[in-house]
């Protein structure tokens, strides 16, 4: 899909220029050196020297070479010696929203994988994994992380147009054997939801640090018991349902606190099941994210609790996997 944005002016050598000269006149700031021709607070104007990458300049003037593909964007995949190249500080359109439509971040889930034959719909092969994590890589899509998401919402970090987040659930232990050599060669980071009962049953918590510790995989909570997180059965609204849902938030979240030494930021409902008294849960324990598995992208409008997934399944062929990637809904004004 592709769709035109004023932000893409930017990229041309003209509309550089307009910048750099409406920047200096605005802003009354002039260069600091003789690479930058501006710099405020959105953004700065420098000039690439021999050897820059994007990701060089993000590290150098950003101080994060993650934001590199968002460089990229603004100023194409070319050379970036000798060019003038915008570096932005913060989104230069913070609700990804323009007069044509709204950017929205598709949320991918995964929960098993095999070498052979999956035995159910939740285990996708190793094969059509590597496939669709390669088309990504491939195809212009970036995958971000969930704290990129959460900056993204909060419209307090830019994020790249064709962004994409990879999530797998439960934590079986096929994550570390076979999920992991995959992200790992195609550097693509993704986040690991498990459930606290679970750790330590097909992944030993030395095989959980050593995912959360490395580079790749990020562990966060899916509940204590992989319960539904939604009044169950002839269960009722109130303070004994309240109690049940607390102490599948709070135990993780104690327990991943003591054995990885951090906070959980993210959670995953499990069956993507949960309710205003969950909500109220997210907020008091301080999640950033929560997420189900409604259908759909996410727009910086989304609320954060209530972010949609698309499961991928064995039967998904890539033909169905390309379906859950639009990053661009135009808008409907009739």
């Amino acid at each position: 899909m592709t769709h035109k944005k004023p932000l893409r002016a930017f990229t041309r050598l003209a509309s550089l220029m307009l910048v750099l000269m409406l920047a200096a006149c605005a802003t009354g700031e002039v260069a600091t050196g003789p690479s930058i021709y501006a710099d405020n607070r959105d953004f700065m104007i420098v000039e690439g020297q021999p050897g820059d990458t994007m990701r060089s300049l993000a590290a150098q003037y950003l101080g994060d070479a993650s934001l590199a593909p968002v460089v990229e964007d603004l100023n194409g995949p070319a050379s970036a010696n000798g060019r003038a190249i915008i570096l932005p500080k913060r989104p230069l359109n913070r609700s990804a929203v323009d007069v044509n439509g709204y950017q929205v971040v598709p949320i991918l889930c995964y929960h098993q994988f095999t070498k052979g034959t999956p035995r159910n719909r939740m285990q996708v092969s190793v094969a059509n994994f590597e496939a669709q994590m390669r088309y990504l890589k491939d195809n212009g899509y970036r995958v971000i992380t969930l704290d990129d998401l959460d900056g993204f919402l909060s419209g307090d970090r830019p994020i790249p147009e064709r962004a994409v987040v990879v999530t797998i659930d439960d934590g079986y232990r096929s994550t570390y054997d076979l999920a992991l050599p995959i992200l790992e060669k195609l550097g693509l980071p993704a986040t690991l939801y498990i459930y606290s009962d679970f750790a330590g049953v097909s992944m030993s918590w030395d095989e959980i640090r050593a995912l959360d510790g490395g580079d790749v995989i990020d562990i966060q909570s899916h509940s204590k018991s992989h319960t539904s997180m939604s009044p169950n059965g002839d269960e009722k609204p109130g303070p004994a349902y309240v109690a049940r849902v607390e102490e599948e938030v709070s135990v993780p979240h104690r327990i991943f606190k003591k054995r990885l030494g951090v906070d959980m930021e993210h959670f995953a409902y499990p069956y993507g099941d949960t309710s205003a008294d969950v909500v109220k849960l997210m907020e008091k324990y301080n999640y950033d994210t929560a997420v189900t598995v409604q259908r759909g992208g996410n727009a910086s409008f989304t609320h954060p609790y209530l972010l949609r997934r698309d499961m991928v399944y064995s039967d998904h062929t890539l033909a169905d996997f390309k379906k859950f990637l639009t990053v661009y809904k135009k808008a409907n004004l009739k």
